[in-house]
């Protein structure tokens, strides 16, 4: 980083890490990653948060948009990813556009 005003940027092995905690924790599902660009650009908590949401294999999500910042990464287990998804989530499909 070159200052304290400076955003923090996950690493490959964070995302990979990630990545497959939260696929332990739902196998049946495909993890998309987002960033606070994906959603128009206002809605993260601040730059370079990333998000997921779970999506099956015909495109449907079934998840809201889940955030977390990029030194939380390697800090995730499956107990909290569950505990995420399922706050405000509903079991059925979620349409791809909203």
């Amino acid at each position: 980083m070159k200052g304290s005003h400076a955003n923090r940027k996950a690493t490959k092995e964070e995302m990979t890490i990630a990545t497959q905690v939260i696929q332990q924790a739902y196998p049946e599902y495909d993890v998309v990653w987002g960033s606070h660009g994906d959603y128009g650009g206002g809605r993260a908590p601040r730059d370079h948060t990333l998000s997921f949401r779970l999506r099956d294999n015909f495109g449907k999500y079934h998840s809201n948009v889940i955030w977390i910042a990029p030194e939380s990464l390697t800090k995730i287990n499956v107990a909290w990813v569950i505990k995420m998804v399922s706050g405000g989530t509903s079991n059925k499909a979620r349409s791809r556009r909203r």
